[in-house]
Formats: C-alpha cells, structure tokens, sequence
C-alpha cells in the first residue's frame, strides 16, 4: 500500500499493483446529530467519477483514515446481492457479515486463506 499526496488537503491510497483504491480528504464535515462542523478525514473508495464514490468513513486523523483504508484493500466490495449455492439470495450486508467473520461471502462455510 502507498499513499501519495494529490493535491492540498487529497491523497490518493494505491494498492500493491500501484492502482487507486481510496481518496482520502480533509474536510469540513457536519455532524447530523449536533449540527456542529469539524475538520475532519472522509475516505471515499476511488473511482474516476466524482458522482459515483462511496464513503467509507470519517476519522479524525491521516494516520487513522489511512490504517482504515489499508484494512479494506482486501476486502471485495460487495455491492449486489448475489445467489448461494442453496438458491438463496445473500444480501451485500450479509456478504460483509460473513468476509469479516472468516467465510466464503456466497455459501457461508470456512474459506481457505492464502
């Protein structure tokens, strides 16, 4: 993982075969609760259009919004529902749920790790 710098208050997170997969900018952002405004670290997962982005998160510091994006590289994106083995439909929610506990997203069962 690299981070480069590409602009003023923009950086642009590449994975190992040097592709952009996060853009990282420091910001204002508002909090929807309190309505107060902070400066704060959007990580968005990169593609070319500005219109097509989707957060990942808010931190409050690089290090912390570039530890986020490193934790996700691997992770696939998980943005349809997809059909099990069994028929059953899998929701994208469900597909994080179960990459994070350790299993194959589709079926459920154990995945083999590299």
């Amino acid at each position: 993982m690299r981070t480069i710098r590409v602009g003023e208050s923009d950086w642009l997170v590449l994975d190992d075969a040097i592709q952009p997969r996060f853009l990282i900018h420091h910001g204002p952002a508002v909090n929807k609760l309190t309505g107060e405004t902070l400066m704060m670290y959007r990580v968005d997962h990169w593609v070319l259009k500005r219109a097509e982005r989707w957060p990942l998160g808010y931190y409050d510091t690089l290090a912390a919004a570039q530890a986020a994006a490193e934790g996700e590289l691997g992770v696939p994106k998980f943005l349809a529902p997809v059909t099990g083995p069994d028929g059953q439909i899998v929701t994208p929610e469900e597909q994080r749920q179960r990459w994070a506990a350790g299993l194959d997203p589709r079926s459920g069962k154990p995945r083999l790790l590299p």
